[in-house]
C-alpha cells in the first residue's frame, strides 16, 4: 500500500492546485488533469486470466488456474511541449516498476529518454500488452530483453523510426523475464516503404551488444502460452559471460483488415573459459479483423497496435501464430521447440477486451531425450484506461 501511495502521490498533489488553475476530466483515457502547461494522466490495466494446461513434469493434464496476470497503475505527464514522464507500478506477478522514465524533446521529432523502459530491439516487445492478439508473447521472444535501465535517443518521421541507447539490467521485468542482461548498446531502425489507407509494408532491424561482470549470469526461458503454467523450455543458468550479441530482423504487411508479421532472432554468448553459445528463434503470425477495421500503425515508432477505433463500435479479430525456439548448440541440448497458437479477440470498447488463446507446444531434443508436449488454453478479461 505504501508503494501504491508513492506511485500516485504526484497526481494527488496536483489535484490540490487551486480550482481555477486546473481542469480534471474522467473518460476512457483515465483521469486527466490539465493545469496550464502541466498535464497528468492516471490510468492502469487489469488482466484477469483463467487457464487450463498440461504439466509434463508431473504427467498431469487439465490443470486449472485463475489469477491476476497484470494489475498496474500508470501515471504519465507532460510539461509544455518539451518534457514527458511516465511511472508504472505492477502489483501482480513479478511486482515492481515497469516504465519509470523521463524524456525531453529539445527539437521536433528528437526525443532523449532516460530510466527504466522497454529497450528498442523487437517489435513484439514494444507492442503494448493491451493490444497483443495472444495471451503471451511468442516462444522466440525468450531471447529478447524486455525492459532495461538506461537512456535512448529516438527520432522518426512519416515512414521511418530510429532509436539507439545504452542500457544495463532492468529495475524489474515482466513475468518470466530475468532482469540480468549485462550492459551495452541497443538500437532499432524501421522503414515503411509503402504506407497508404489500403496497405502498409513495414521493415525493421534491431541490434544489441552487451558486456558482463564476472559474477553475472543469464537464463532464457519460454512459457507455454501462460505464465501460470510451468516453463516449456529453459537454457539453464549460463555463466562465465563476456559479451552478448543479438540481431532481430522483422517484417510486416497490412492489407485492409489483415496483418501478417514475421520476426527472426539470433543471439550469441561469448564466454571465458567455457564454450560460446548460439541460439535462435522465429515467429510468423497473421491476424484478421472480422469486423473490417485496420490495425493501427505508428510509423514514427514502428509498432502495430490493435484495431483502429470506430466511434461507438467494437471489433472482433482472429489470429494464428507459429513460433520456434532453438536452444541447441553442438552438444549443448536444451531443446528445439515450436508453438502453434490460435486466438479470438473481442474488443468491446476502448477499455474492455476479451481474449481466448489456445497453444500447442512441442519440444524435441536432438541428443535423444524424450520429447515434451504441452497444451494451454487461456481466457482473459481485460480492463485498461
Amino acid at each position: 500500500m505504501n508503494t501504491f501511495a508513492r506511485a500516485i502521490a504526484p497526481a494527488i498533489a496536483l489535484c490540490a492546485l487551486p480550482a481555477h488553475a486546473q481542469e480534471v476530466k474522467a473518460d476512457e483515457k483515465g483521469l486527466t488533469l490539465d493545469a496550464g502547461p502541466l498535464q497528468l494522466n492516471l490510468g492502469g490495466r487489469l488482466h484477469l486470466d483463467a487457464s487450463v494446461f498440461d504439466d509434463p513434469a508431473l504427467q498431469r493434464t487439465g490443470v486449472t488456474s485463475a489469477d491476476v496476470r497484470r494489475a498496474r497503475i500508470e501515471l504519465s505527464g507532460r510539461v509544455g511541449e518539451i518534457l514527458r514522464f511516465r511511472v508504472d507500478r505492477e502489483f501482480a506477478g513479478a511486482r515492481g516498476w515497469r516504465n519509470l522514465w523521463v524524456s525531453i524533446e529539445p527539437v521536433k521529432n528528437l526525443e532523449i529518454k532516460g530510466g527504466n523502459m522497454i529497450v528498442p530491439f523487437s517489435m513484439e516487445d514494444l507492442q503494448s500488452s493491451n493490444a497483443t492478439p495472444f495471451a503471451e508473447r511468442s516462444m522466440a521472444s525468450a531471447l529478447t530483453g524486455g525492459f532495461g535501465l538506461g537512456g535512448a535517443i529516438t527520432s522518426g518521421g512519416r515512414n521511418w523510426s530510429a532509436s539507439v541507447g545504452y542500457f544495463t539490467d532492468a529495475l524489474a521485468n515482466d513475468e518470466g523475464r530475468t532482469t540480468e542482461r549485462g550492459k551495452g548498446v541497443v538500437g532499432r531502425l524501421t522503414f515503411a516503404p509503402v504506407r497508404s489507407r489500403k496497405a502498409i509494408v513495414h521493415l525493421g532491424v534491431g541490434g544489441e551488444r552487451r558486456t558482463f561482470s564476472a559474477i553475472e549470469r543469464v537464463r532464457f526461458t519460454a512459457d507455454p502460452g501462460s505464465v501460470f503454467a510451468p516453463n516449456i523450455m529453459s537454457s539453464g543458468t549460463l555463466g562465465s559471460l563476456e559479451t552478448l550479441r543479438a540481431l532481430n530482423v522483422e517484417a510486416a504487411v497490412s492489407l485492409g483488415p489483415v496483418l501478417v508479421q514475421a520476426q527472426a532472432l539470433s543471439l550469441k554468448l561469448h564466454r571465458t573459459l567455457r564454450d560460446d553459445r548460439s541460439f535462435n528463434g522465429q515467429t510468423v503470425q497473421v491476424g484478421w479483423i472480422v469486423t473490417g477495421q485496420r490495425h493501427a500503425y505508428s510509423a514514427s515508432s514502428g509498432i502495430f497496435g490493435g484495431p483502429e477505433r470506430r466511434k461507438g463500435g467494437g471489433a472482433v479479430e482472429i489470429a494464428a501464430r507459429y513460433s520456434r525456439l532453438d536452444l541447441v548448440d553442438g552438444t549443448f541440448d536444451r531443446g528445439i521447440g515450436r508453438a502453434l497458437s490460435a486466438s479470438a479477440i473481442w474488443t468491446i470498447s476502448t477499455n474492455l477486451r476479451l481474449l481466448a488463446t489456445y497453444t500447442d507446444n512441442r519440444v524435441r531434443f536432438p541428443s535423444g531425450g524424450a520429447p515434451v508436449k504441452n497444451r494451454v488454453g487461456v481466457l482473459r478479461a481485460q480492463v485498461s484506461f
